[in-house]
């Protein structure tokens, strides 16, 4: 909200038409929307075998600087044993995967927010979206949100 020189006093006085408004709100959708893709990115990795590494969540952060020879201190295993991490970690994700559930029905609501061009006060955000049983039935089903 400081970033674009939105005031609270401003929100209650002019609503919708508070200046900075729409700006606080891209900016924080667009985050979380980069919060979504980052995370299912992650899942991707894990579910294919691959390790999903500490830089990958900060990859192009301002003022986040990754040191690649942090993961290269690490010893590397036999392929046996790695194989054995992949099963384990995904036999992890499934049985926790009601964990990212919750993401199905915030990705909506950000596809939604964005058609309302930003706009928090609109109508259509405070509507239930007929389609969420079937989505979040279909990202059960698929192990992917």
């Amino acid at each position: 909200m400081a970033e674009c020189n939105l005031k609270e006093e401003n929100v209650f006085r002019y609503g919708a038409d508070a200046p900075g408004l729409k700006d606080a709100v891209f900016k924080v959708a667009t985050r979380a929307s980069d919060h979504l893709i980052t995370a299912r990115q992650m899942l991707k990795n894990v579910q294919e075998g691959g390790d999903v590494g500490h830089g990958f969540e900060h990859e192009g952060e301002e003022g986040y600087e990754y040191n690649a020879e942090e993961d290269d201190r690490v010893q590397q295993p036999s392929s046996n044993s790695s194989e054995r991490k992949s099963v384990q970690q995904k036999m992890e994700v499934e049985k926790a995967f009601g964990v990212f559930m919750p993401a199905v029905p915030t990705a909506l609501w950000l596809q939604r927010l964005e058609k309302g061009d930003f706009d928090i006060f609109k109508e259509d955000l405070r509507r239930r979206d007929w389609r969420l049983p079937w989505k979040a039935w279909m990202a059960y089903r698929r192990r992917m949100f």
